[in-house]
């Protein structure tokens, strides 16, 4: 059944945005690791279901690029080396790039389509407070002037206080759309922050799970953003894509 929806909150990383692959590729080609970049993004998501099953390797593996690096191929005693690079790219204030600058499959396509259909669109991301500039400066969204697709809102975990899965950082996106629980969705690629933040919250869940390996029956599921159409319909009764 399709959801009518005012709103529709999309996390960044993993869903509107990967991590650039010629950049992951570069930084560890300048240790000396060689990848292929092709891999880059499913081997981002096979991280985030590494971190999920073993939470431990957050603090003590290398946490989420640990985690990617692994996923690439990158044998164990090159860990260190890799993880280094790949901190270094994540700073933008010392590499001058953004780790976090390709869109993902359909991402920009879909805010489009879903903004003509009347339906708000924000990011509700855990990020560092440079969530908005990042995704600006990748052409990826914005919300004032810029390149990619006008957003209604980034609201960033570090600029609000809340983190998902904490339910304080959806409130403030709710208040910010003029939304309540049940004309919203939330679309994540991960269980413990996105699928649980939004259950908490009372916001219907949609997990972006390209490899399906996700077996549960308590959220709903799609491969890619374009599937979010059998979800989600305008509350608009003219014109919408209903």
């Amino acid at each position: 059944m399709r959801l009518r929806c005012r709103a529709v909150f999309l996390d960044a990383g993993g869903v509107i945005v990967l991590p650039h692959r010629a950049l992951v590729r570069d930084a560890l080609a300048r240790v000396d690791i060689d990848i292929d970049d092709s891999n880059v993004a499913r081997a981002h998501y096979r991280a985030v279901r590494q971190l999920e099953r073993d939470p431990d390797v957050n603090g003590t593996g290398g946490g989420y690029l640990g985690a990617l690096c692994r996923a690439l191929g990158v044998p164990g005693e090159r860990l260190p080396d890799a993880v280094g690079a790949l901190s270094h790219l994540a700073d933008r204030s010392r590499s001058g790039q953004i780790l976090w600058s390709e869109p993902a499959p359909h991402a920009r396509e879909i805010m489009a389509a879903l903004g003509r259909a009347g339906i708000a669109v924000l990011i509700v991301t855990n990020s560092d407070g440079h969530a908005a500039q990042n995704l600006r400066d990748a052409a990826i969204c914005h919300t004032t002037a810029g390149e990619g697709v006008t957003v209604t809102d980034v609201v960033d975990s570090a600029r609000v206080g809340s983190a998902k899965p904490d339910t304080g950082i959806f409130r403030i996106a709710m208040q910010r759309a003029h939304a309540d629980p049940a004309s919203v969705v939330h679309v994540g690629d991960t269980l413990s922050t996105d699928v649980a933040g939004a259950q908490a919250a009372g916001i219907i869940p949609i997990h972006l799970d390209p490899d399906r390996c996700c077996r549960a029956h308590d959220h709903r599921h799609i491969r890619s953003l374009k599937g979010i159409w059998q979800h989600v319909a305008s509350t608009k009764r003219v014109g919408s894509r209903a």
